[in-house]
C-alpha cells in the first residue's frame, strides 16, 4: 500500500463522520466500534452500505478503499464489464471525450466478450 488509501466515511445517523488515512497498513483516529466493514468504495459497496443503513441505521459502517478515491477500480467507466449483473455491460458508461465525440469501440468489444462468456455458461 502506498499510503494514499483512505477509509471513506463511517456513517452514524445517516451522515459521514470521518475520513481516516491509512499509513503503512495502520488506521489512525478510529474511535468507535464498527459493525460493518466494506472493502472497496465501488458501486457494490456503496449499494450494500446504503441498503444496510436503511435496515439498521444505528450501525456504524466503514468503507475501506486502497485507491485515492472511490470508484476508481471496477466501478470506473473504463474498467466496468457489467459484472454486477447480466445486462449489456452498461454501455452508457462510455465516457464522452473533451471534443464531444464518443469512442464506443471498447464498449462494443467488452459487450461481445460478455455475451460470449454468458453464452458459454449455458453449455456447462
Amino acid at each position: 500500500m502506498d499510503g494514499k488509501g483512505v477509509v471513506l466515511g463511517g456513517t452514524e445517523a445517516g451522515a459521514p463522520t470521518q475520513i481516516l488515512g491509512i499509513r503503512k497498513g495502520i488506521m489512525s483516529n478510529v474511535q468507535k466500534a464498527t459493525d460493518v466493514i466494506l472493502i472497496g468504495a465501488g458501486v457494490m459497496s456503496a449499494t450494500l452500505g446504503s441498503l444496510l443503513k436503511e435496515l439498521a441505521p444505528e450501525w456504524n459502517i466503514k468503507v475501506f478503499e486502497k485507491l485515492a478515491s472511490a470508484g476508481e477500480e471496477s466501478s470506473n467507466e473504463w474498467n466496468n464489464a457489467g459484472t454486477g449483473h447480466a445486462a449489456l455491460c452498461e454501455l452508457n458508461y462510455t465516457p464522452e471525450k473533451p471534443d464531444g465525440s464518443i469512442d464506443i469501440s471498447k464498449a462494443i468489444n467488452v459487450n461481445e466478450q460478455f455475451k460470449f462468456q454468458d453464452n458459454f455458461g449455458l453449455i456447462l
